[in-house]
C-alpha cells in the first residue's frame, strides 16, 4: 500500500475495497476503463474476490484503470473537494464522500447525485482540498 498517493484527506474509514463493493453484488453498476473514448460496461456486479470483481460479464482487475459509477443516491459528503486521477482515464472532480482503506468515493461534479468508487493502486493519486468556509 506504499505506492498510494494520496494527499489532503481525511483519514481512512477501516473499510476496504472489497468490503465496500460485497453489498452492491446483484445491483447495477457502471465501471469506467480505458479507451477512447472511456470503455463504459454497465451491469450486474458479481464474483468480487481479492483481487477483481465482473460486471455483466466483464472482468475487472483491481490492479488497473477504473472506476465504479452506483445507482445509489448520495445522502452527506464531506467538506472536501477532491481530483482523483488514473493513468489512461484522466482526472475526475468531486466532493468526497468517504476515504477506504484502498479507495475513496465520492460524487463527481458535475454529475448525478450517486457515488463513484475510485480503487486506490499504482495506476491512480488523489488530491484532497479542504472547502473553504464563508
Amino acid at each position: 500500500m506504499s505506492d498510494i498517493d494520496i494527499q489532503g484527506c481525511p483519514a481512512p474509514q477501516n473499510i476496504t475495497f472489497v468490503q465496500r463493493l460485497q453489498p452492491l453484488v446483484g445491483r447495477t453498476v457502471t465501471v469506467f476503463q480505458p479507451g477512447i473514448p472511456l470503455t463504459k460496461t454497465t451491469g450486474k456486479l458479481s464474483h468480487v474476490t481479492a483481487d477483481s470483481f465482473r460486471v455483466g460479464t466483464n472482468e475487472v482487475d483491481f490492479n488497473t484503470s477504473f472506476f465504479i459509477v452506483t445507482n445509489e443516491r448520495v445522502i452527506t459528503t464531506k467538506p472536501y473537494d477532491l481530483t482523483a486521477s488514473a493513468e489512461d482515464i484522466g482526472s475526475l472532480h468531486g466532493k468526497l464522500i468517504r476515504v477506504g482503506r484502498n479507495f475513496v468515493e465520492f460524487v463527481k461534479i458535475p454529475g448525478r447525485d450517486v457515488p463513484t468508487i475510485f480503487p486506490l493502486n499504482l495506476f491512480t493519486e488523489v488530491i484532497c482540498e479542504r472547502e473553504h468556509e464563508e
